[in-house]
């Protein structure tokens, strides 16, 4: 864990500013500024035991990434026009990563880490590349770092790398970019000094979701979505 909070505070120094994304509140016919207490707790998915964990998230700073305790019910106190991404890395349980909104109308939010098994799959959030490139975005070290600890912390795990979704370009094969942006995560694992042989890149599926250029920010992280699969443990 140690490792994870180094990459944790090298991720900080590098998050030069946080933008903050509007919600579907903010639209509302009675938009407000007061905070939304919502208590946060951790459970194991199939014993439904609390468990006491640290999540990352990024949104309750705006600059940058904080480290948060989570033991049974944590109060949390979130602005509703914000967008959190939370992340969790526990040995023994699958790699944790959504996004949320600080919904107003939910008082409670349980998180459920599932216990590690092959075939296990997360999305991850987000992994952002330069426009028009497979070249890694700052803002996406975080979950960088998060994956590569949750590799060191599970020594005897592989994992498979796949990049889910292409869209149609003039200018590039959506195949090619969908390889390209699996092999630059495959490659940050690879120059972090994960064993190549842990790490394997998914074959594109025959059929898949081709979509028409972005057009917001939301279908652009749709169409660079990475997925891993643990295929040994």
């Amino acid at each position: 864990m140690f490792s994870f909070l180094s990459a944790m505070a090298l991720a900080i120094s590098l998050f030069a500013q946080f933008t903050v994304e509007r919600s579907p509140w903010l639209d509302a016919g009675s938009v407000t500024d007061d905070l939304v207490n919502q208590t946060w707790s951790v459970k194991d998915a199939e014993s439904n035991r609390s468990l006491d964990v640290e999540l990352t998230v990024e949104g309750l700073n705006p600059r940058k990434p904080v480290s948060v305790r989570i033991q049974k019910d944590t109060m949390l106190k979130l602005q509703s026009q914000r967008r959190y991404t939370r992340i969790c890395v526990e040995p023994d349980y699958m790699l944790f990563s959504d996004r949320i909104y600080a919904n107003p109308d939910v008082l409670h939010d349980t998180l459920r880490l599932a216990p590690l098994a092959v075939g296990l799959e997360v999305e991850l959030e987000p992994i952002v590349f330069y426009p028009g490139t497979n070249d890694l975005y700052f803002s996406s070290i975080p979950i960088l770092e998060a994956l590569l600890t949750f590799v060191e912390v599970n020594p005897t795990i592989a994992i498979a790398i796949q990049s889910n979704l292409g869209y149609e370009s003039a200018f590039e094969d959506a195949d090619m970019a969908r390889r390209a942006r699996a092999r630059a995560v495959f490659e940050y694992l690879v120059s972090s000094g994960v064993n190549p042989n842990r790490l394997a890149i998914d074959p594109l599926e025959d059929e898949y979701a081709k979509l028409e250029a972005p057009q917001s920010i939301e279908e652009a992280e749709a169409a660079q979505r990475i997925t891993v699969r643990v295929t040994n443990y």
